[in-house]
């Protein structure tokens, strides 16, 4: 006999998007957790079901994603954060000595770098239009060899254009990660794994401290600052290789999974209303996240993360040096520790976010903590009071984090969100261009305009993260008096064209 039950013994029909319950009296439509029920029928599959597992069973193929997924992707985020932001490790460890980066050539390196962050933002909806694996080890392949590249360069225009260049594949990559997890988690987990991969860019600045401080005290015919340039670029091209031969384009294409795991992972993967049974790039629904008003504050909340989120790597190592108590070689180490507690808190944070299912709250609470951080910095000169002022001012990166699952979250299809998430980089990449100017050499050594611009910036965050949980939090409630409380976690396909659904709800 069968350990699970017949579909003539409990089965809950699902309502079709376009034909939602009709009040709130039709409360008890709403549907229990997958493993509560037999097997369930997909609306317009005709006889198609989908089979019923156990939560033991969910738990062990979430687990199995994990360890294949996520280690990968987040060594690969952190490698590209530490060639992006290694700028600030090599001018303290040399490279101002052998190139000439003096008044706004340094500052040009940065910001150069992020004009052409924005204007490849498009292209991360390759994850969408072309094979997942493909696409990532392809851009993971052209930073890693670019970045070393740097390393050869003798003049400060060769730099420019390596910035420039770099930024094309980083663009590719980094902000579609959280697109490319939401192929395989369900949205209630989506928030702890996107934090985890964001965590490598605290991991990456902490141990990119720690690697220039090692390589500044190397004496070598190769000046130190080359040697970091290979050293964090060269294993990049080794892993691209790696990436094109075991990230899986989709649960189903997963080698590691058995064929009843990837029963499991496809149907925990749509949980939500989406476009999975369509390959296809979707182009209306795309259309469907530009009209969509709800795509637009992110963007501003992103603005004001990434305005420290550029200046805190690039700057840091300089700021503790005219702290006037440490060399140049014990700034570069003594710039580790405060994103290691940035690590932490990015982590902590991701994880309640997912157990409660809130990611507003969290974001704006950062943002606060991190303007508390710069208050700091920009009023006191004491060097032990402004050492931990730095502590705060990074935990402005967990709302990074929070902010990409958010959004990730805020879109129905995946091709709707990987238009979202592309509106959302474009407009919050311009942040960096901001950030990468507010700390000119003449405000040396406390950098007060630079603080009480970041200060602003992260109010902002707290602000406009209040403003969307307000606004998700209302739609949340005028659908579910307009059609009744429906659970979003159905497997339920997007009748609309351009991507709306009713039985969506919004994480605030």
């Amino acid at each position: 006999m069968s350990e699970y039950p017949s579909a003539s013994e409990k089965v809950h029909e699902i309502p079709r998007a376009e034909d939602p319950p009709s009040s709130l009296d039709d409360e008890k439509v709403e549907q229990e957790r997958v493993e509560d029920v037999g097997e369930k029928r997909l609306p317009g599959d005709g006889e198609a079901r989908l089979p019923r597992f156990t939560q033991e069973e969910e738990e062990a193929v979430i687990r199995k994603l994990d360890w294949h997924l996520m280690p990968l992707i987040f060594v690969l985020y952190s490698l590209s954060v530490l060639d992006r932001s290694n700028l600030g490790n090599a001018k303290v460890a040399g490279m101002q000595d052998d190139i000439d980066i003096a008044g706004n050539r340094y500052n040009w390196l940065g910001t150069i770098f992020y004009i052409s962050y924005i204007l490849f933002q498009w292209t991360q909806m390759g994850f969408k239009i072309f094979p997942p694996h493909r696409w990532a080890a392809c851009a993971v392949l052209a930073w890693g060899i670019i970045s070393s590249a740097q390393a050869a360069t003798t003049t400060w225009a060769g730099l420019m254009v390596c910035r420039f260049l770099l930024a094309i594949p980083e663009a590719m990559y980094g902000p579609a990660v959280p697109l490319y997890l939401s192929f395989f988690y369900p949205r209630e987990r989506l928030g702890l794994r996107t934090g985890i991969f964001l965590s490598g860019s605290a991991l990456a600045n902490a141990y990119g401290g720690a690697l220039a401080y090692g390589i500044s005290q190397a004496k070598g015919s190769i000046a130190s600052w080359r040697i970091l340039f290979l050293v964090e670029g060269l294993p990049t091209i080794v892993l691209a290789f790696v990436a094109w031969f075991w990230l899986p384009d989709s649960p189903a294409k997963a080698r590691f999974l058995s064929e009843r795991d990837r029963e499991v992972a496809i149907e925990l993967s749509q949980r939500q209303p989406g476009d999975r049974n369509n390959d296809k790039f979707q182009w209306k629904q795309a259309v469907g996240a530009l009209l969509d008003y709800r795509s637009y504050i992110p963007p501003l909340i992103y603005f004001g993360c990434n305005v420290c989120f550029a200046s805190l790597p690039l700057f840091v190592p300089t700021i503790i040096s005219q702290m006037g108590a440490f060399t140049t070689i014990q700034s570069n180490g003594l710039s580790a520790p405060p994103y290691v507690l940035c690590f932490i808190s990015i982590v902590a944070c991701a994880f309640i976010s997912d157990r409660v299912g809130v990611r507003g709250p969290f974001v704006a609470g950062a943002g606060l903590v991190a303007a508390i951080g710069y208050i700091l910095l920009a009023t006191q000169t004491t060097v032990a009071v402004r050492y931990f002022g730095l502590f705060l001012a990074t935990i402005i990166f967990t709302s990074v984090a929070l902010v990409l699952s958010w959004v990730a979250n805020t879109h129905a299809t995946d091709s709707k969100r990987a238009a979202g998430l592309a509106i959302l980089a474009t407009g919050g990449q311009c942040g960096p261009i901001l950030g990468t100017n507010i700390f000119p050499a003449g405000d040396k050594p406390y950098y007060r305009k630079g603080m009480w611009i970041s200060c602003g910036a992260c109010l902002l965050v707290f602000f406009l993260a209040s403003l969307q949980s307000f606004l998700l939090w209302r739609e949340n409630k005028q659908r579910d008096k307009k059609y009744g409380k429906v659970r979003d976690t159905e497997h339920t396909n997007v009748q609309s064209e351009f991507g709306d659904d009713a039985n969506f709800r919004y994480i605030i």
